[in-house]
C-alpha cells in the first residue's frame, strides 16, 4: 500500500509528538497509548472538580527519563471537588506534581473542569500519570438512561464521564477534541456510537464535525457515509480531515450497504477518489460489487486496478488466483486482469 496520503489507525503504539535536542543527545519523544483501565485500576481517587491555582513552587530533583537525568520544576494545584468517580474526597484538596524543563511528553494539570486521576501521598495528592493526568469533565453527571448503572465498574464510569463532554452541548469545540484525541481508547460500543451521535447535532464548527462525521463511519454508522462522500466529492472537507475522511473511506467501510454511496467516487475525475472507492470494495468483499469492479479493472490508475484485483479475488477465493502484492501485480498485471475481466464477465451473465 502506497503511504502517501494514509494516516495510522486510531490506535498507534506509540504517538511520535516531536523530536527533541536533549542532554547529550537528540531524542524523538513518544507518548505511550492510553488504557483506561491501567489509568483507573492505578487510581485511588478519580474526582471531578474545579481545577485552580496552579503554580510552580520551585524546583525539584532531577528526573529520570530514558536513562538521563533532567532539571525540573515542582507544581501546585488545588481542586474544588464536586463529585467523585471513584474512591472519596470533598472540599478542596492539594496536588502536587513535577514536570521537566524539557518537554518529553510529560502534561501538567489544566485548570477548569476537570476529571483528575490520583493517589494519595502523605497530606496530598499526586497524579497517577505523567502523560495523562486528567482530561476535561463536565460538572452534571452523565445521563444513565437506558444504560446499566456500572456500580463499582469504574472503567465504564470513566469512559461515560470522557463521553459527556462529546456529546455535551456546552462543552468547547477544544474540549471535544481533548477527548477525541484519546478515542482509541474507547470500545466499538453502542453507548460510544451515540454519544458521538449526540456530540454531532451539538456542533456546527466544520473540522470537528467531519472528524464525528468520519468516526461514526469507522465504527459501522452507515448513514454518515453519504455526508462524507459528498464532502470529497464536492471538495468541502478540510484539509486536516480530508486525510482522515479519505482513510476512513478505504480502510473501515466494510457494509455492503455502502456499494451504491461509493459508485459516485468510482466516477470521479480525481484519482484519489476512486482508490479510496475501490479500496473500500476490496474490504466490503460483496458479488453485489462486480460490475463496479469489472469497470475498475479497466481504470487508468494503476492502483485503482490493483485493489479491483485484490476484490475479486476475494470474492471468487480461487486457488492459484488469490490476492497478489503490489510488486507481484505490477510483474504479471496484464494476466491478472485478463483472468478477472473474463471470471466477472462470465459471474455478471449468470
Amino acid at each position: 500500500m502506497r503511504v502517501e496520503n494514509r494516516v495510522k489507525s486510531r490506535a498507534p503504539f506509540l504517538i511520535v509528538l516531536s523530536c527533541l535536542l536533549l542532554p547529550l543527545d537528540a531524542q524523538c519523544v513518544g507518548v505511550p497509548n492510553l488504557h483506561l483501565k491501567d489509568l483507573e485500576a492505578n487510581s485511588e481517587l478519580i474526582v471531578i472538580g474545579e481545577v485552580t491555582t496552579i503554580k510552580t513552587v520551585g524546583s525539584a530533583p532531577p528526573i529520570d527519563f530514558r536513562g538521563q537525568e533532567l532539571q525540573a520544576d515542582a507544581y501546585s494545584a488545588i481542586m474544588a471537588v464536586r463529585r467523585t468517580v471513584k474512591g472519596f474526597a470533598s472540599g478542596q484538596i492539594d496536588i502536587h506534581y513535577v514536570l521537566p524543563l524539557s518537554f518529553v511528553g510529560y502534561r501538567g494539570l489544566q485548570a477548569g473542569t476537570r476529571m483528575v486521576f490520583l493517589r494519595r501521598r502523605q497530606d496530598h495528592y499526586v497524579p497517577v500519570s505523567a502523560y495523562y493526568s486528567d482530561f476535561p469533565a463536565v460538572l452534571s453527571s452523565p445521563p444513565t438512561k437506558d444504560l446499566p448503572s456500572n456500580v463499582g465498574d469504574y472503567t465504564a464510569n470513566v469512559l461515560r464521564e470522557m463521553l459527556s463532554v462529546i456529546a455535551s452541548s456546552s462543552t468547547s469545540t477544544e474540549q471535544k477534541w481533548e477527548i477525541l484525541r484519546i478515542d482509541y481508547a474507547f470500545p466499538n460500543s453502542k453507548e460510544v456510537l451515540d454519544a458521538f451521535r449526540e456530540g454531532l447535532a451539538n456542533t456546527k464548527e466544520p473540522n470537528l464535525r467531519q472528524r464525528l462525521q468520519g468516526e461514526l463511519v469507522s465504527m459501522g454508522d452507515i448513514i454518515e457515509l453519504p455526508h462524507v462522500i459528498d464532502l470529497l466529492l464536492t471538495n468541502t472537507a478540510t484539509p486536516d480531515q480530508r486525510i482522515w475522511l479519505l482513510y476512513v473511506v478505504e480502510n473501515r467501510v466494510k457494509d455492503s450497504r455502502a456499494i451504491p454511496n461509493l459508485q459516485p467516487l468510482l466516477g470521479s475525475g480525481d484519482t484519489r477518489l476512486r482508490e479510496a472507492a475501490v479500496e473500500a470494495l476490496w474490504h466490503v468483499a460483496d458479488p453485489a460489487a462486480l460490475p463496479d469492479l469489472a469497470a475498475a479493472l479497466r481504470d487508468p490508475d494503476e492502483q485503482v486496478r490493483f485493489y479491483a484485483v485484490r476484490a475479486l479475488s476475494d470474492i471468487a477465493n480461487e486457488p492459484g488466483w488469490g490476492g497478489p502484492g503490489e510488486s507481484q501485480f505490477r510483474d504479471h498485471e496484464q494476466e491478472y486482469l485478463a483472468h478477472w475481466q473474463k471470471w466477472s464477465s462470465a459471474q455478471m451473465q449468470r
